[in-house]
């Protein structure tokens, strides 16, 4: 008898557990995670994020960075409106560059959002857009939406040479040109200015110390140039992407370095 009334109280626990079902994973903050966006068709390289703090956004669309302020309501009901969108235009493959007009062109209309775990959804009269809460420093793996990888170390810098990636038809006398010195000091050129400052090796990193340029008064392309240069160099870190050198500045900044003599 009493075998079987345990058998009874077992049986009611399991269903009970299983009616109850998984718990759901509490949402990701809005404010400070780093946003990923999900599509259908990723892009080669780095996948398109933001992030969100303060009432500005910041983030990469694909092929340019982007900066906005945004307004929240003051009641929980998660309506949000972005005004005054920056991008920072770069030419880009045709393909890309119609991805990130895409998503320029749901942002700029959002109306409401709302987060399950991970996921994050903005939606508006421009259409929806679905993210994924992803990790600072991950890089992305390109053809898998969210998938991280640990960054690939920086190896030995010391003595090495390289040139900024510009857009094709850039100037040969605009192309920045960045050499970090064996003693911990990086010296070169930001396309428009010349530069120089420090630099030093942690765990696996190259992280860029205080940075020094002349002051010559920049127009044109140049001084766009120097504008995303400097700003990827503002506390910021060297990681590499296969044979790229990568500066990442403290807001997410990029600005890409290839091998040169």
């Amino acid at each position: 008898m009493m075998h079987r009334i345990a058998a009874l109280a077992l049986a009611v626990l399991l269903y009970g557990c299983a009616a109850m079902g998984p718990k759901e994973l509490p949402p990701k903050p809005f404010v400070g995670t780093r946003w990923q966006v999900v599509l259908e068709l990723p892009i080669q390289g780095q996948q398109p994020y933001f992030r969100f703090g303060d009432g500005r956004m910041e983030g990469f669309a694909g092929c340019s960075t982007v900066r906005a302020e945004y307004l929240q309501d003051s009641v929980g009901t998660r309506t949000i409106a972005l005004r005054r969108i920056e991008v920072d235009r770069r030419v880009c493959d045709a393909s890309v560059k119609a991805v990130e007009n895409r998503i320029l062109g749901v942002l700029q209309f959002v109306s409401s959002y709302s987060i399950e775990g991970d996921v994050m959804r903005m939606a508006g009269s421009g259409g929806q857009l679905t993210f994924l809460a992803t990790p600072h420093d991950a890089a992305l793996v390109a053809g898998v939406p969210g998938a991280p990888i640990a960054s690939q170390p920086v190896g030995n810098l010391a003595g090495t040479r390289w040139a900024g990636v510009v857009d094709p038809g850039t100037p040969e006398g605009n192309i920045p040109r960045l050499e970090l010195v064996a003693e911990g000091r990086l010296a070169g050129y930001t396309g428009c200015n010349l530069m120089n400052g420090s630099w030093s090796l942690r765990e696996g990193e190259g992280r860029i110390g205080p940075l020094v340029t002349t002051k010559r008064a920049c127009a044109g392309p140049e001084a766009n140039i120097e504008k995303r240069l400097v700003a990827a160099f503002n506390e910021g870190r060297l990681v590499r992407e296969g044979n790229k050198l990568v500066a990442i500045g403290k807001g997410g900044e990029r600005f890409e370095f290839t091998p040169t003599n």
